[in-house]
């Protein structure tokens, strides 16, 4: 199942690209819904890294164990505006994610979650979470990019 969330953001590419290219953004645009805690201290450090593959402890609202859940960075393309990677976890065997964005005018950027779901008789809920958790996610994202800018 794929699930596909966009939405509008007052920034510039530029400005996406200095938030989106750390890891630890992640944990700010998932929080309080989904906490992702690496097996490994200082994983989420610096920026993605393309082959890398993220050990992460993954919990529901901070502290419902959902098992573990790892991120491998496929593609990051800075031209196309693209960040591929490829996920899995206890629940999901399959969670590839997609981001793409482009600036449509001075400002504001579009951007799309694109999200391959893959998870046996759960798929339709979990497509279901996923619509309700990257639409969170987006809102907190705008709050990111807010606070970058004061």
């Amino acid at each position: 199942m794929i699930a596909r969330i966009s939405t509008h953001f007052a920034c510039t590419e530029t400005d996406l690209w200095m938030k989106i290219i750390e890891p630890k953004s992640l944990q700010f645009v998932a929080s309080p819904i989904l906490g992702f805690i690496p097996d490994e201290d200082g994983a989420l450090d610096g920026e993605w890294i393309v082959g890398k593959k993220y050990h992460l402890r993954l919990y529901f609202l901070k502290f419902i164990p959902l098992g573990s859940h790892t991120i491998e960075l496929v593609k990051i393309d800075k031209a196309a505006n693209t960040i591929s990677s490829k996920e899995k976890g206890k629940l999901a065997r399959v969670w590839n994610h997609d981001i793409t964005f482009h600036e449509v005018s001075p400002g504001k950027v579009h951007y799309t979650d694109k999200i391959e779901i893959r998870a046996g008789l759960l798929s339709p809920m979990i497509w279901l979470f996923a619509h309700f958790f990257y639409r969170h996610r987006q809102r907190r994202w705008k709050l990111l990019l807010e606070k970058q800018r004061a």
